[in-house]
């Protein structure tokens, strides 16, 4: 036992040499080396394992830097070739590592490629150096140069893998001018991206969005490679609920894969939250002026606490809301946040169309005092909320763009003692609505850009004076695109009874629709002249066409058709704790089709198969089950690999009615997206069917998370 104790040193250099070795056949042979599953473990280790030999290999160089003779006290030959020993095998892990990791996607720089290099240089330097130690006395001056020199390397090292990691001159950052020395902007001058939003990104985005590390293809350094988006699309997206991936990610709970930024990274606060949400939500401009904005606007009030400026903000007479309470308030799509630091006034925005309730609006009636500003945005208002909304006493403003309003209860806002500006833009509104607001005395500012409001009647409202009205641009000569029209039932499971409504702001605008898959075009598709019957499960798609215009962007929607009521259900496999939903009782809800993983409404399978009892009091004539998924490639949600359906009187006597075999993705299909599967067999007379899917075992090598097993998501079973 004690030889082999004295030998360690032995077999820790005859390891250390081996990894070298490795590391040089694998140079050699780069090109056709590819890193198998089970090793990105090793590579992702690197962050974890590179300090300590960084820390042992400084100390063993400083200390020979600093002994002068060879009698010194201050020298000690056998901890001193224990340091090396061990700085040398733990430099070669941490190479060995950080080439694996250098294999990722995400990493293709210079700056990669030189730290890369000087990694295995330190590792090799250090097996050479603990080779020829009994040439290299600490007190030569040959040894000297050599840790000098060696320092050098670690220190260069480290900063390229600083700059990396962290961006460019991470570790010499804080050496060169103090951020808070730097001129500031005038409040006047500023400019919304310039000022605003591209010191936040670049303080918790860029470090892993830039030219030398592009996580998910993605670089965020200009505005051409911003608007470029990475691969997993465009970042934003105001056409959808959550605004897009940017905005989507930053609402992920922080233990979500694809929450950005990623844990252990500077998360952003609150206010830069509001921020990008706001300047998205109003078109994502690079040359907006923050002079431009109403002192009301949340973005004019985040200027204020950033760059101070001229402008005084409005004095509020209320008293300040129960901090509490505005937490208690806050969810994840309902944000309510003060106007600016110290002040009383707070501020809401919306978020997630599937989400929203009208309660929600009346939910926030104990800060009635204390709201001033309200964005419902794409949210659906309907007229009877504006009933709920004329009880906010100190509202300064309200944004309604693109909600389900047509403007019969505009008149209820003149109860609002202190409104100063309505945006009203993408609504049904018409000019006799619009009169009602010359009752609101405080009224200064309205938006009206895309209404059914004629070019005549719009050019009646310039001419007013009271109230400035914000009309959008109108050209004879310019051509310009339709709004999409709107799916206005919010219901997917469709009883026998019940039918699908459309409509279209514009007065005049013909909505042309298919049931069948196909894409509707402006002559043969079908015209939308009544509520559309749903005799089965159908994909409802529609697009809005008139003269003098292009023809709209196409929106579409999946609807069921109700079936048996089913009187129970149970699970016989666990359900991932963090999609739950409602457990058995989300299978028949009747709730399907909503495309937002995290809505609460999914059961989502990853390690187990998912299988289910449905069960009738009564035996029903069955002849099909409905089986309703999502699919969401990037959130590593794949279609099932089988799906069988089981029936009988009992769960004894069940036997196999259908199969189901859906096909593995051979790429990336981007966006959420509701699956239907239809299980057909003959109809037969049944007390207890079973549903069993099988999650994908395998995620293919086109993937990121290539290996790994694949998510199923479900959240209705329909029995016809």
């Amino acid at each position: 036992m004690r030889r082999y104790l004295s030998d360690w040193k032995g077999l820790v250099y005859n390891l250390a040499f081996f990894l070298n070795g490795l590391l040089i056949f694998l140079l050699l042979f780069e090109d056709r080396f590819t890193v198998p599953f089970w090793m990105q473990a090793v590579g992702r280790m690197h962050p974890l394992v590179l300090h300590f030999p960084l820390v042992v290999l400084i100390l063993y160089s400083l200390w020979v830097v600093i002994i002068e003779k060879p009698d010194s006290t201050r020298w000690n030959a056998g901890l001193g070739d224990s340091l090396l020993i061990i700085g040398t095998l733990t430099a070669a892990v941490a190479a060995f590592s950080g080439f694996v990791l250098s294999k990722e996607d995400g990493y293709e720089s210079d700056t990669l490629l030189w730290h890369k290099w000087l990694g295995i240089a330190i590792s090799l330097t250090s097996i050479i150096w603990y080779s020829s130690r009994k040439y290299l006395e600490p007190w030569k001056l040959s040894s000297k140069i050599v840790a000098a020199s060696f320092l050098v390397l670690l220190f260069v090292g480290g900063h390229l893998g600083g700059n990396l990691t962290h961006g460019e001159d991470f570790l010499i950052s804080p050496l060169g001018p103090s951020v808070d020395e730097a001129p500031k902007v005038a409040f006047e001058e500023a400019k919304v991206y310039e000022n605003l939003v591209k010191p936040v990104l670049e303080q918790k985005c860029l470090s892993c969005h830039n030219e030398e590390k592009s996580k998910g293809n993605l670089q965020m350094q200009t505005q051409a490679l911003l608007t470029k988006g990475g691969k997993g699309g465009a970042l934003w997206d105001t056409t959808k609920a959550d605004l897009g991936l940017l905005i989507g990610r930053l609402h992920l709970p922080i233990d979500d894969k694809k929450h950005m930024p990623p844990r252990g990274k500077v998360q952003l606060t609150d206010d830069e939250i509001v921020l990008l949400a706001a300047w998205v939500k109003s078109g994502s401009r690079f040359d907006q002026m923050v002079s431009s904005l109403s002192p009301q606007n949340p973005v004019y009030a985040y200027a204020q606490n950033v760059l101070g400026g001229g402008r005084t903000e409005e004095q509020y007479d209320f008293s300040a809301a129960d901090a509490d309470e505005v937490q208690k308030l806050n969810t994840t799509y309902r944000l309510i946040k003060p106007l600016s630091a110290e002040s009383p006034a707070l501020f809401v925005n919306f978020y997630n169309r599937a989400n929203f309730k009208s309660e929600d609006i009346e939910g926030l009636m104990p800060l009635k005092g204390q709201i001033v500003s309200m964005d419902l945005s794409k949210m659906p208002v309907k007229d009877q909320d504006l009933k709920t909304l004329a009880g906010f006493p100190e509202l300064r403003k309200l944004i309604l763009n693109f909600t389900d309003i047509t403007g019969g209860t505009l008149g209820e806002l003149k109860k609002l003692e202190h409104l100063r500006e309505l945006s009203l833009s993408g609504t049904g509104v018409k000019m006799a609505h619009i009169k009602l607001l010359e009752a609101i005395p405080s009224l200064k500012s309205v938006y009206v850009w895309n209404t059914g409001l004629s070019t005549e009647e719009l050019a009646g409202l310039k001419k007013g004076q009271k109230i400035r009205f914000e009309t959008g641009f109108r050209s004879d000569t310019l051509i310009l695109a339709l709004n999409a029209p709107i799916i206005v039932t919010e219901k997917q499971l469709i009883s026998k009874d019940e039918t699908v409504s459309l409509k279209h702001q514009i007065a005049g605008t013909v909505i042309r629709y298919t049931l069948d898959g196909t894409e509707p075009d402006s002559t043969k598709s079908l015209v939308y002249d009544k509520p559309i019957a749903i005799t089965k499960n159908s994909t409802l798609k529609a697009r809005a066409f008139r003269a003098g215009w292009y023809g709209s962007k196409q929106v579409e929607k999946v609807f069921f058709k109700a079936g048996y009521p089913i009187d129970s259900a149970q699970l016989l496999t666990p359900v991932d704790p963090g999609y739950k939903g409602k457990g058995a009782a989300s299978l028949i809800d009747g709730k399907v089709g909503d495309t937002e993983r995290v809505s609460g409404t999914w059961l989502g399978f990853n390690q187990n198969d998912f299988q289910s009892y449905l069960y009738f009091k009564k035996p029903v004539k069955a002849g099909n089950v409905t089986i309703s998924m999502l699919r969401n490639i990037g959130s590593y949600i794949f279609p099932p690999t089988r799906i069988e359906v089981w029936g009988g009187a009992n769960e004894k006597s069940l036997k196999l009615l259908k199969v189901i075999t859906p096909e593995v993705p051979t790429k990336d299909l981007p966006g959420a997206v509701n699956l239907v599967y239809e299980a057909g067999f003959e109809p037969q007379q049944l007390s207890c069917i079973k549903v069993i899917a099988k999650p994908l075992a395998k995620i293919p090598d086109w993937h990121g998370g290539k290996g790994g097993k694949g998510w199923l998501f479900i959240d209705e079973l329909i029995v016809n």
